[in-house]
This record gives C-alpha cells, sequence and structure tokens, in this order.
C-alpha cells in the first residue's frame, strides 16, 4: 500500500550531487501496491535498513575525496492518516516520517602523485601523498513531512498523488564525514500508479522530481533529480506476493556555486532486486511484513552497493 511505504526514502550523510547521494535513497519508492491506499485510517509503518555503498570521486565538507567507502543501519518510523472526501472521490491525508540512523560508518582516503623541484637546476623528485580519515556516529536524521496526500481508486486501477519534504533537521558539521543529514530543504512531488489485476498480477511505478536548496555551510547547489521506482510482482492470495523491484535515477540541472569543486557532477544510477511481502492478522489488527533487497547494478557520480529493507505495518 502506497502510505504504507512511501516514507522509506529518507537522507543518508554523504551527499551527488554533493558527496554522491541525496534525499533520494536507492529504491526506498519502490513496494507492493505503490500506488494503492485500501481505506481510510491511521497507519504505523516501520522500516529497519541496512545500506554497504562505495563512491570513487566526491566532494565532502569541501574536501575533494577519492574513494568513499559506508555502511549504515537505519530505522525509520511513520505516521499516516487518511480519511474519505467525497468532493474528491477519493482519500485525503498527511504523514510524517522519523528517520534515526543507529549507525553510520563513512571511510574517506585521498591520494595524488606530484612532481616537485626547481626548473633552473632542472632537478626534479617525484612524490605521493595520501590522507585518510572518517568514523561513526549515530541520531536524528532529517524529518520527512508529507504535508498533502490524494489518492483514487478506480477498479483494476489506483493512483496517489503526494508531494513530500525533508527538513535539514539532522546533525551535519562539514568538517567531518559522518553527517547525519543533507543540511538543506528538499522539495519531492510524486505520483504513484498500480494496476492490481483479478488474478493477482501487478505493475507500479512512482515517479517523482526533486529540488533541494543550497547547503549553506559549504556553498553547494545540487541538481534536481528526477527518479522511478517500479514493482512487478504476483499475489499469490490475500496475503502473499513475490516480485521484483527497481529504480532509474537521474539528475536533470548541474551542481553549482562555489563548493562545487568538480563542476556539473552530473549523477545516473539504476538498481534492481527481489521482494516479498505477507499480511498476517494478529487480533483485530492487520499486520503485513515487508523485505526486499537492492543492488546497484549502474551509477556515475553517486554511491553504489546494496540497500536491504526489513519492514512491518499495522493498519488500525
Amino acid at each position: 500500500m502506497f502510505i504504507l511505504f512511501f516514507l522509506a526514502a529518507c537522507p543518508l550523510s554523504a551527499r551527488a550531487m554533493e558527496g554522491g547521494a541525496s534525499h533520494y535513497i536507492q529504491g526506498a519508492y519502490g513496494d507492493f501496491l505503490m500506488g494503492y491506499v485500501p481505506a481510510a485510517g491511521l497507519y504505523l509503518r516501520n522500516d529497519f535498513m541496512f545500506q554497504s555503498a562505495h563512491l570513487s570521486g566526491a566532494i565532502k565538507g569541501g574536501r575533494v575525496y577519492g574513494d568513499l567507502d559506508t555502511r549504515m543501519y537505519m530505522n525509520l518510523t511513520k505516521l499516516t492518516y487518511l480519511t474519505d472526501v467525497p468532493a474528491i472521490g477519493g482519500l485525503m491525508g498527511l504523514g510524517v516520517g522519523i528517520p534515526m540512523i543507529v549507525d553510520l560508518g563513512v571511510q574517506g582516503s585521498m591520494a595524488a602523485d606530484f612532481l616537485t623541484g626547481s626548473y633552473k637546476t632542472k632537478q626534479f623528485r617525484e612524490g605521493h601523498i595520501q590522507k585518510a580519515g572518517g568514523g561513526n556516529r549515530g541520531g536524528l536524521s532529517d524529518i520527512i513531512l508529507m504535508p498533502l496526500i490524494m489518492a483514487w481508486n478506480l477498479g483494476e486501477c489506483h493512483i496517489v498523488l503526494s508531494p513530500l519534504v525533508f527538513l535539514p533537521t539532522g546533525y551535519y558539521n562539514p568538517n567531518v564525514l559522518t553527517n547525519l543529514g543533507m543540511n538543506y530543504v528538499t522539495f519531492d512531488a510524486n505520483a504513484a500508479f498500480t494496476w492490481l489485476s483479478p488474478k493477482g498480477y501487478e505493475v507500479s511505478f512512482n515517479a517523482g522530481y526533486m529540488m533541494s536548496t543550497e547547503n549553506e555551510a559549504t556553498q553547494y547547489q545540487s541538481g534536481h533529480e528526477l527518479h522511478l521506482d517500479w514493482t512487478a510482482a504476483y499475489h499469490v492470495n490475500e496475503r502473499l506476493a513475490l516480485g521484483g523491484v527497481g529504480y532509474l535515477y537521474a539528475q536533470t540541472t548541474p551542481d553549482t556555486g562555489s563548493g562545487a569543486k568538480l563542476g556539473a557532477y552530473m549523477s545516473q544510477a539504476a538498481g534492481i532486486g527481489p521482494a516479498v511481502t505477507y499480511t498476517a492478522t494478529l487480533g483485530s489488527a492487520h499486520v503485513t511484513l515487508f523485505a526486499k533487497w537492492l543492488h546497484d547494478v549502474a551509477a556515475k557520480n553517486r554511491l553504489s552497493g546494496d540497500m536491504i529493507y526489513g519492514s512491518f505495518v499495522l493498519a488500525f
């Protein structure tokens, strides 16, 4: 269900954009029935995520790093509420997501060969410099607001429209690698669509366009981003579904600002992986479990690796 997974998008510490990441997380919008809100009510979802990723050539805190490696454990708790609105023939609501980074480990290294000497004496000496740094940190990341959700169920087709706003509430220091937030606001316009046949076949898409403010601490303005997440699945019965998920990502405008030392730094990426969901009944409550693994198959100027998700949803 769309409203139960949508807030899975959450920030990492590195920046494509600045540091090779942004408020968009690989495949975070891709889930079963992403364009379907079944009924009005209150929904609670909890996602636990693990990411292991690598990037060659990135800017962090104004420094150019040859390599960045990150491992992150994050928990994201979301509350969403929807109500029937006859005037639009569908549902309207809002939501909020609170991301807590349990542990973030980042390691970065810089290396360069150089030539030193005197043209006058014509004596030169080759040299090499290498530096490394990193650390671990945990705490509150950037809070996510869903100020408006609109949903329609039209037979086999289902549509959801919703913007997201990412607030810079996570710890940020341009002099360290282990930042918990981005230090800028991101606006993300989204539209989701689901087709679910009576025979159990599902095709779902979510398309979004992200625009961010400048990181004033580093004078870095990340470009606009276009992301498309998809799910293809088969619902074995009303409880169990199996499928595949994936994403396509592209930066549509260049990075700018005095801090953009690598120039336009245009980013793109794609990933794919398996997913499974199962719904159980606990008393009068319905509990839906989700699990998925997403592997990046292509990435340019962006963190690339693996994301593993484990989630549960309670519908009240």
